[in-house]
C-alpha cells in the first residue's frame, strides 16, 4: 500500500468492486433471449420505466424498437394513462403584441416524488420549451393542442405555428400560421377553428395538424376539408354562431363548442367530415362548465360540473330512436373535498372542468370570494371518471381561466425503428 493511503488492504476498491459486478450483470442480462426478455420488459409497471430500461444498451432498445407486437401488446397491458405533468397558456396568450422577449407556456409536473422513472422523464425533457424555442422570435407562444407526446403552439403575433416534442427535447416542424388557416364562413359569419394535432399509434414521427384545413407532417402541404351545414336552422343575419375554442377531443373525434353552449362541431379524423349534435340542456347554463373527452377504453363522453357536482353524459339512443347526450354517474363530490381540504373548502364555491383526457377529468377549484390580494391557492385536481375519485395534483398561487393541456407520455421516438447512435451494428 503507497505512503499516505490509509484504505485497508483486506477491502478492495470501491470502483473496482462497481464494475465487476456492472460486468457481470451485463454479460447474465445479454445471455437471455429475446423472448424471455420483452417478456421480463412487459412486467415492468410503466412506460417510463420501459424506457429507461431498454435505452440502458443498444442491444436492449433494438429489441424492444424493432418489436411492433411488442408495442401494441404493453399499450393493452398499460392502459391507464402516465401524466407528466399539465401546460398552461401564458396569461396574456391572446395578445397580438409582440414582445421583446418570447412569452412561453408554463408546465407544472404532476407529484410523483416516489417515482424515480417519472422524475427522470420529465427532467430529461424540455418542458419549458427553451431548447425548441428560445432562438425564435419574440412574442407569446400559446399551446392549441398536446397529444401523441407533442405540442402545438402557436406565436400570433409572428404568425407562426410549431410541432414540439418536449421529451426528445426538439421541435418537429415550424410552419406559417397563416397557409391553409383562414377562417372558414357560415352565413357570411367568420368560423375560425382552434388547432389540433392527430398522431399515428402505428408510426409516432407521423402528425397532422387540423383546422377547417389539414397540415400533414409527410407532405409538408395543407389541404382543404369540406364544411358542413352548422345549424339545422337558417339563423338570423344578427346571429353569429362563433365557435369557442377548447381543447376537446375523444380518440377518432375532435370537438369545437359554439358560443350558445347549444351545437357541438364534431370532425371525425377516420373520415374528415364534419357533423353537428345538440348539446344536454344543462350545459347551456352560464354557471357550469363543461369537457368534453373520452373515458379509459376511448368512450367519447362529456363531464359537467355545477357547484360541487360531477355528471357524466354519454350519446345513447333514446326512446324516438334519436341519438343524443344522456346522463350517467351524476356524484357529489363534497365529502371527498372535506377529506382532502377540510374547513379550507369552505373558502371555494365551485369546480371547474379544466379539460378530459384519457379516463379522467382535470378540475380546479374557484374561490368563493374573489380579491385582488387573495391568499387561498387554487387547487387542481384530477378524477378518475371509472372510480369518480378525486386526487390532489397541485396548487396554483392565483385562479387560472386559461386552458389546461394534459402531457401523457406517448411511446417515444427513441424505441421505434433503428437508427442513429441507437441502431445496433452486425459484426462484419
Amino acid at each position: 500500500m503507497a505512503a499516505g493511503d490509509d484504505r485497508s488492504p483486506n477491502y478492495p476498491p470501491p470502483a473496482k468492486r462497481q464494475k465487476k459486478t456492472s460486468t457481470t450483470t451485463a454479460a447474465a442480462a445479454s445471455s437471455l433471449g429475446l423472448d424471455v426478455l420483452l417478456e421480463i420488459f412487459m412486467r415492468l409497471p410503466s412506460l417510463a420505466t420501459l424506457v429507461r430500461a431498454a435505452l440502458t444498451c443498444r442491444a436492449w432498445r433494438r429489441a424492444v424498437a424493432s418489436s411492433p407486437d411488442f408495442r401494441r401488446r404493453f399499450r393493452e397491458t398499460h392502459p391507464a394513462p402516465l401524466l407528466l405533468g399539465l401546460f398552461f397558456d401564458p396569461p396574456d396568450a391572446t395578445s397580438v403584441q409582440a414582445p421583446a422577449i418570447p412569452i412561453f407556456p408554463t408546465f407544472v409536473p404532476a407529484r410523483a416524488a416516489d417515482d424515480r422513472d417519472h422524475t427522470a422523464a420529465v427532467r430529461g425533457g424540455d418542458f419549458f420549451l427553451l431548447t425548441s424555442l428560445q432562438e425564435r422570435p419574440g412574442g407569446c407562444w400559446d399551446i392549441h393542442d398536446c397529444r401523441g407526446g407533442y405540442i402545438l403552439v402557436g406565436n400570433r403575433a409572428q404568425k407562426v405555428m410549431a410541432v414540439l416534442n418536449p421529451l426528445a427535447r426538439r421541435s418537429e416542424r415550424f410552419f406559417d400560421f397563416g397557409h391553409g388557416s383562414e377562417d372558414t364562413t357560415h352565413h357570411g359569419n367568420a368560423m375560425a377553428l382552434d388547432a389540433r394535432l392527430l398522431c399515428s399509434e402505428e408510426n409516432p414521427k407521423s402528425f397532422r395538424v387540423v383546422r377547417a384545413t389539414v397540415f400533414s407532417s409527410d407532405t409538408g402541404d395543407w389541404s382543404i376539408l369540406p364544411w358542413v351545414d352548422v345549424l339545422p336552422i337558417h339563423p338570423p343575419m344578427e346571429y353569429k354562431p362563433w365557435l369557442l375554442n377548447s381543447n376537446m377531443r375523444a380518440k377518432g373525434l375532435l370537438y369545437w363548442v359554439y358560443s350558445n353552449r347549444k351545437h357541438m362541431l364534431t370532425l371525425d379524423t377516420a373520415t374528415m367530415d364534419f357533423s353537428v349534435a345538440e348539446l344536454p340542456k344543462l350545459v347551456m347554463s352560464r354557471e357550469c362548465s363543461f369537457a368534453a373527452g373520452e373515458t379509459i377504453d376511448g368512450r367519447p363522453c362529456v363531464v359537467y360540473a355545477l357547484k360541487f357536482g360531477v355528471c357524466l353524459f354519454f350519446q345513447r339512443i333514446d326512446e324516438d330512436g334519436v341519438k343524443r347526450w344522456l346522463m350517467d354517474k351524476p356524484t357529489s363530490l363534497g365529502t371527498q373535498l372535506d377529506a382532502i381540504f377540510g374547513k379550507l373548502k369552505d373558502k371555494y364555491s365551485e369546480l371547474k372542468v379544466m379539460a378530459v383526457s384519457d379516463g379522467f377529468a382535470y378540475l380546479a377549484t374557484s374561490l368563493r370570494y374573489h380579491c385582488a390580494y387573495a391568499t387561498t391557492p387554487s387547487w387542481v385536481l384530477s378524477l378518475c371518471l371509472e372510480t369518480m375519485k378525486l386526487e390532489k395534483l397541485f396548487q396554483r398561487p392565483y385562479e387560472f381561466e386559461s386552458c389546461v393541456h394534459p402531457y401523457v407520455m406517448s411511446w417515444p421516438l427513441s424505441l421505434v425503428g433503428n437508427y442513429g447512435r441507437f441502431a445496433l451494428k452486425d459484426s462484419p
